[in-house]
């Protein structure tokens, strides 16, 4: 069952207020943080809608292999506005989908996984009897948020009649689904061993002749241009420029030896880009040899690296 992600952060405070993503924690940032510790989980795809700062957080998180959304109207929308942005995107992408602020980055990894033992359409963590964040929702229930126009955003859609019956409470000993990061000083308090990122391996697989053509950036570009049917749209949820996407793509070409896209100019119909058969298959072979290959280097870090694993060293 594949998990994706949401991730909020546009920003729906006044500006006065203090702006988490960037803010430092563990050695790290609050928004890479959750990044890292949804990828050690095998979340993917993982969307994070920007807003405020929009500019500084996308390139801040680039290269990790994540779409960006920008929501146009954060200073007047509220935060559900961005959870329905997200989860329209995400909606077919996915088998389920971890929703949270970015201003609760304080949970742990294990309370991931012990929401992705779910067997109920809906989860969430309960820490003292408070319900906290990430949520996990399913697919067949994201029509009925999506829906939703009531109060209290995506607790009261939670709450609703229909839905509340089918979301599990999964009690945690994990304080940190329930502490907010407002300040610098949130960040700190947070900051002690047990929330800093563990020990983990990161493996990326690249394919060459007489250079590097084909790797993570260019598979996850060909994976959103497949998605949206459009390069400019992927150019954007990447924050790089279309004549770079440009360049990407022709270079790749050159090494492969077959064109990897069908494209037609903006008119009456409008423009569109769309993955040729052969470059599709290319890149499902690719991202097939990518898991296994992911799986090895946990199998081989274990094995290497185990004890300090465990030490937390």
């Amino acid at each position: 069952m594949n998990t994706g992600a949401v991730i909020l952060a546009a920003g729906h405070h006044v500006p006065q207020e203090p702006f988490q993503p960037m803010m430092a924690i563990g050695g790290t940032t609050v928004i890479r943080r959750i990044i890292i510790l949804l990828k050690q989980a095998e979340v993917n795809p993982i969307v994070v809608i920007t807003g405020r700062d929009g500019d500084s957080i996308e390139k801040h998180i680039s290269k990790m292999r994540i779409i960006c959304l920008r929501n146009p109207d954060y200073e007047t929308s509220q935060m559900y506005d961005s959870i329905t942005m997200g989860l329209n995107y995400i909606e077919d992408l996915c088998d389920r989908v971890l929703i949270l602020p970015v201003k609760y980055p304080l949970f742990l990894g294990d309370t991931i996984q012990q929401l992705l033992k779910t067997g109920k359409p809906a989860a969430c963590p309960v820490y003292n009897g408070r319900r906290g964040h990430p949520v996990l929702i399913s697919k067949t229930l994201i029509p009925h948020l999506l829906h939703y126009h009531g109060p209290r955003g995506l607790e009261g859609a939670l709450r609703q009649d229909s839905i509340n019956p089918l979301v599990e409470e999964i009690p945690v000993e994990d304080q940190g689904i329930i502490l907010s990061v407002e300040r610098e000083a949130d960040c700190l308090a947070g900051s002690d061993r047990s929330r800093k990122i563990p020990l983990h391996c990161v493996s990326h697989l690249y394919l060459e002749k007489d250079e590097i053509f084909f790797g993570p950036g260019i598979a996850q570009f060909l994976g959103l241009i497949d998605h949206t049917g459009s390069m400019q749209t992927a150019c954007k949820q990447m924050h790089m420029s279309y004549s770079k996407g440009w360049k990407i793509v022709k270079d790749a070409e050159k090494q492969m030896g077959f064109p990897l896209l069908v494209t037609k100019s903006g008119g009456s119909d409008g423009g569109f880009s769309q993955l040729t058969q052969k470059s599709k298959d290319y890149l499902t072979r690719y991202l097939a040899m990518e898991k296994e290959l992911e799986k090895e280097a946990k199998r081989l870090f274990k094995q290497y690296f185990g004890k300090e694993e465990e030490s937390g060293t």
